[in-house]
């Protein structure tokens, strides 16, 4: 589990995940004609797999690590389903990065559709007897932009997934877009990918070393002093309590969970409750004190969980979010809670050897 015994601290000015194998200049297509294995993984992509032909392996290094493997199911001239695999090595995990890829892909999506697209979150998980993958997915519709001799762009509406996995020192996600799929039939079509591709044998081959505690990454806008810093190293240091306790060994293996509130309210109760002890040690900046006035304002209200599914942006398993947000953000106003709130402080993370 979760060791205890050292914490490493180190303050960097951007967050950033890395990936192992050196780079090519650009991407290729590799040229296979048939079945396809993913040598670090034994992942085989088959040239056919349930009406879905295989159109592309595009490779992002050298030693073929970093692929991005293209299906298609031609249903009609004017009809297909597209199905998309990404498999990628890690050099290192955090707590807050399948929120990050997921808000990234968000806004990527809108920025490149003519109308705004709704990624609503759901969580899910799955697991065998080694090891247990958290995943956020979300089923869709969008508008998608197609190259058109007469138009320039022609925009036709799809129905999507997207499902973003916690497997360790891999990553993995399934992107799907298609003419004619419902929703049932998406989830459906990610659940029989899952098990093909073998979702779990791929968060086994290279697990995160949980025999070693978590570094913690702060952020170098908590350097304007010491009660700043201090109380949020409590914060992290509690975040990494709770989950050592509340997780099994088998899903601290592949990934945080980092979307289990549970975590963060207790994370932020200790961060007050240090403040609290240690107000009164010294002189302290003043936008330190305008930010614990409100998240103490926030805590004596009960809104502690309502003010997390707002600082991120729904990406938190909260089943009462949606129905109180618009309470919630009533109450920021009413109460004068500024977005300063939502910056993220610190970030746990696991450099994968």
């Amino acid at each position: 589990m979760i060791s205890f015994k050292k914490i490493t601290f180190v303050i960097l000015s951007i967050f950033s995940t890395l990936f192992f194998s050196q780079k090519r200049n650009e991407p290729v297509n590799l040229q296979i004609k048939g079945d396809f294995t993913h040598t670090s993984t034994s992942v085989v992509f088959p040239a056919l797999w349930s009406d879905f032909q295989r159109e592309t392996i595009t490779s992002y290094d050298i030693q073929n690590k970093h692929v991005v493997v293209s299906y298609v199911q031609q249903n009609s001239k004017k009809s297909k389903t597209v199905l998309t695999l990404y498999l990628y090595p890690k050099k290192s995990v955090d707590n807050q990065l399948l929120r990050d890829e997921f808000a990234v892909y968000e806004t990527v999506l809108n920025q490149n559709s003519n109308k705004s697209v709704d990624l609503k979150p759901m969580f899910g998980s799955s697991s065998n007897d080694k090891v247990k993958v958290h995943y956020l997915y979300s089923i869709f519709d969008h508008a998608m932009g197609e190259r058109d001799f007469f138009k320039g762009v022609k925009y036709t509406n799809k129905k999507s997934l997207l499902a973003i996995y916690e497997c360790g020192g891999w990553g993995f996600k399934i992107r799907v877009s298609s003419d004619d799929m419902t929703s049932d039939q998406l989830a459906e079509l990610k659940n029989k990918t899952e098990v093909y591709f073998g979702l779990l044998d791929i968060a086994s081959k290279k697990s995160l070393p949980i025999s070693n505690t978590p570094a913690i990454i702060l952020s170098p806008v908590i350097k304007r002093d010491s009660m700043m810093i201090n109380s949020v190293i409590a914060a992290a240091h509690a975040k990494i309590e709770w989950l050592g306790k509340n997780s099994e060994k088998k899903e601290l293996l592949t990934g945080f969970n980092d979307m289990n509130i549970e975590s963060e309210v207790y994370s932020i109760q200790k961060m007050i409750e240090f403040y609290k002890t240690h107000e009164k040690d010294g002189p302290m900046h003043a936008d330190t004190k305008k930010y614990f006035d409100e998240m103490i304002r926030i805590a004596d209200h009960g809104k502690i969980k309502d003010y997390l599914y707002d600082k991120y942006n729904r990406l938190i398993q909260y089943d009462e979010g949606e129905a109180k947000k618009d309470e919630y953000l009533q109450f920021k106003t009413d109460k004068n809670i500024t977005e300063n709130t939502n910056e993220i402080f610190y970030k746990l993370y696991y450099i994968i050897e």
